[in-house]
Parts: structure tokens; C-alpha cells; sequence
């Protein structure tokens, strides 16, 4: 999922809460391996890089609350609303939407795509994963030849 400068902190604040609300941590993880204080010495350091590290996670929180059950997600949707972040129904769409750009070009183009249909092929419905297992491993061979 690729993220813009001026939405950066939006989103990294919507992961932070997600984490906290949706996908607690493991007890006993020290606080530097914090996912959130990860990405912030990124950002410091590489802030575009942070910014792709911060959309392969957000792919990621996108896969693992594909299980939820609808009455869940409406409960999620409205903690988030009222905290003034995008819902998560509103971060699905926007994964979606990526996802449908990237399969109508037929070709994924940068890592940040690749990890976005990565994380999307195995939701998908069965007649719509070979094209993407394709894609996915097209790009690999173009990687690989680059090297």
C-alpha cells in the first residue's frame, strides 16, 4: 500500500491503535521491538522507507482481519470513527482498490506491489488467484534478472 508523506502520520497513528485495539502484541516484547518504535527510528533515518515498511504492515493488519466477522468489524470501524482515524472497512477499500489497479495493468511494477498481492492472493476468490500467483511470480523473474 503505498503512503504519501502527508499521510504518514495519519496512518502511522491508525497502526498504532490497531495494534493496541485489533492485534495486541506479545507479552513480554521488549519495548524496542514495538512495531510502531521500529517504524519511527526508520523514520528518522529513511522516512521514504518508513513510509513502505508502514504500508507492507498496514497489507498485513488487512490480511489478518479478513476472518472477522461483520458485527466485529462494525464495532472496529466505530472505535477508529470516533478517534478520528479511517475506519477499517475504509482501509480495506483502499487496499482493494490498489489491488484492482495493479491486476488491471496485469503486471506489478514495484516491492510495494508485490507485497500488496502478496498479502491479497490467498483472499481472493479461486478463479482470481492464478493471475495473481502469474503476476507475482513474473515479478520475481524480472527481480531476480535485475540483480
Amino acid at each position: 500500500m503505498a503512503i504519501s508523506a502527508t499521510e504518514y502520520e495519519t496512518l502511522r497513528a491508525w497502526s498504532a491503535k490497531f495494534i493496541e485495539r485489533v492485534l495486541p502484541l506479545p507479552a513480554g516484547l521488549p519495548p524496542e521491538s514495538h512495531p510502531i518504535v521500529v517504524l519511527d527510528g526508520m523514520a528518522l533515518e529513511a522516512p521514504a522507507r518508513a513510509r513502505q515498511g508502514l504500508g507492507m504492515m498496514i497489507g498485513d493488519f488487512i490480511e489478518d482481519t479478513s476472518h472477522l466477522p461483520a458485527s466485529q468489524v462494525k464495532q472496529i470501524d466505530a472505535e477508529f470513527s470516533t478517534a478520528g482515524l479511517p475506519t477499517l472497512s475504509d482501509m480495506r477499500l483502499r487496499f482493494m482498490r490498489q489491488i484492482k489497479r495493479i491486476v488491471k495493468r496485469d503486471s506489478i511494477s514495484k516491492e510495494e506491489e508485490y507485497y500488496l498481492i502478496r498479502n491479497a492472493v490467498e483472499g481472493v476468490a479461486d478463479d482470481e488467484q492464478p493471475q495473481l500467483w502469474q503476476m507475482l511470480a513474473d515479478y520475481e523473474v524480472r527481480s531476480v534478472s535485475k540483480m
